[in-house]
């Protein structure tokens, strides 16, 4: 099967193809080439013809030319939203190309399905981008008219394609929609029904824009708010030109620090592999849509994507709780907690009362119950951990509680000091699976860069 690097464009001429890339883009790969900017006021017809000739000259390689398009073809300024399976599965790629060819009369990955179009997206074809990252493409019916031809009145039925995204990690994947949110929900539920794995959409809660704000060192420009008593319901307030942060403002503060963050605009700045500065604009409600407001490549999205990811590494409480009954203020608190016992080290083993240590006001019960859940769907691995009495240091840990030596008399081999073995000696901890976090996103262009940009300056 071939990867996206192998895949060629089929445009027999790759200049056409680059006209749908950014001036910026165009710019930055001639000033690359000939160690020269292009003139400022240069058109994009412009600087596609100086492309050409650099082209016919052997200045430029095609192989750059067609990585860039790669990166640019399904990027720009799209809306992008992200969906995690509700339980720690893996999958292979090899068990991806069965699953998708079982029971179809073609081979999706070379011919289209053609299913019947009806307003659900069912799935028509699939291509390897990468060993880990699969698109899929789906097919709906769009909006029904009528046309008269040949004065006969024809009902035209126009045919809809919408492309998802399945991202292998170590031990489970990730579901990309580059689509608005009734599009993702409608996907995600195609997509469960084909993989027989439930996907859900994830959210953004304040407290995760806030997170994420810091983890791509951005600049909040405008933000969104529900605010709660008096005259105004929703308002969408901006920055003033001379304000570099919003939440610097302390006029913003004192009037929005009690409302409910909906959306927010953030802006922060990118050096692409190529060594180019990019600034990106990118807004994000708590729905779970990211919107790229700024024309972006492939590589500027994945950055974005691993920072959620840091963030977002596991499915929606509330979805797992299965809940409706208890506010969702409280499945906040739950998922804050969570990401605070990986932000400070404690990932790998923790109590149920880390809250304490942690400073983090929860609900016990429920936190307690969402513990149980996260076990039962993978995402964390339960211990049984035996503490001598006397030194409180930990003598062994079992992973069964059946294997526990409870009612037997041992010594711990920390102070000596002998006991029975209670249930009072015995504490439950946990710990996160290490893989849900994904690796760094290496892009196509950043393999093959350096050595074109080299030959071109050797000449």
């Amino acid at each position: 099967m071939a990867t996206q690097t192998d895949i060629e464009i089929e445009n027999a001429n790759p200049i056409l193809e680059l006209g749908h890339v950014n001036v910026q883009t165009i710019r930055e790969l001639i000033a690359d080439s000939i160690n020269k900017e292009p003139a400022k006021n240069a058109t994009k017809e412009e600087l596609l013809q100086e492309v050409k000739q650099l082209v016919d000259t052997q200045v430029l390689s095609r192989d750059l030319i067609n990585a860039v398009i790669r990166e640019h073809k399904f990027a720009g300024k799209v809306s992008v939203c992200l969906g995690m399976p509700l339980e720690y599965k893996s999958l292979t790629k090899q068990q991806l190309d069965r699953l998708l060819r079982h029971n179809q009369d073609n081979d999706p990955f070379t011919t289209e399905l053609h299913p019947q179009l009806t307003q659900k997206p069912s799935f028509n074809s699939a291509e390897w981008l990468s060993d880990t990252k699969l698109r899929l493409e789906f097919t709906y019916a769009g909006k029904s008219y009528e046309l008269e031809d040949n004065y006969q009145l024809r009902k035209i039925t126009p045919t809809k394609r919408i492309d998802a995204y399945i991202r292998l990690l170590d031990r489970t994947f990730l579901v990309e929609t580059r689509a608005s949110i009734r599009e993702t929900k409608l996907l995600h539920a195609s997509i469960s029904r084909l993989l027989g794995i439930e996907v859900a959409a994830m959210t953004f809660s304040d407290n995760d824009m806030a997170f994420l704000k810091r983890e791509l060192i951005a600049k909040s420009r405008a933000s969104k708010y529900k605010l709660f008593g008096g005259d105004l319901d929703t308002v969408y307030v901006s920055a003033s030109p001379t304000l570099d942060d919003l939440e610097s403002s302390e006029e913003f503060r004192e009037k929005f620090s009690d409302g409910e963050l909906r959306e927010t605009r953030l802006e922060f700045f990118y050096t692409k592999h190529s060594g180019h500065l990019t600034k990106v604009s990118l807004h994000i409600s708590h729905q779970g849509n990211i919107w790229f407001m700024s024309d972006v490549a492939e590589e500027v999205i994945e950055y974005v994507l691993l920072a959620v990811r840091k963030i977002k590494f596991l499915p929606p409480i509330s979805k797992l709780r299965r809940s409706t009954k208890e506010n969702p203020e409280i499945n906040e608190q739950i998922e804050t907690l969570l990401y605070a016992i990986r932000a400070n080290g404690y990932g790998s083993h923790f109590s149920p009362r880390i809250y304490q240590t942690l400073g983090i006001q929860v609900q016990e019960r429920s936190w307690i119950e969402s513990i149980s859940k996260l076990v039962q769907a993978g995402f964390l691995s339960e211990s049984f951990e035996l503490c001598c009495p006397a030194c409180h240091e930990t003598i062994a840990i079992y992973q069964s509680y059946k294997d526990l030596p409870l009612d037997r008399e041992i010594s711990c081999d920390h102070c000596g000091h002998n006991f029975t073995v209670s249930e009072s000696d015995i504490f439950l901890t946990y710990a996160f699976k290490e893989d849900l976090i994904t690796q760094p996103y290496i892009s196509v262009i950043e393999h093959i860069f350096p050595t074109i940009v080299e030959e071109s300056f050797a000449k």
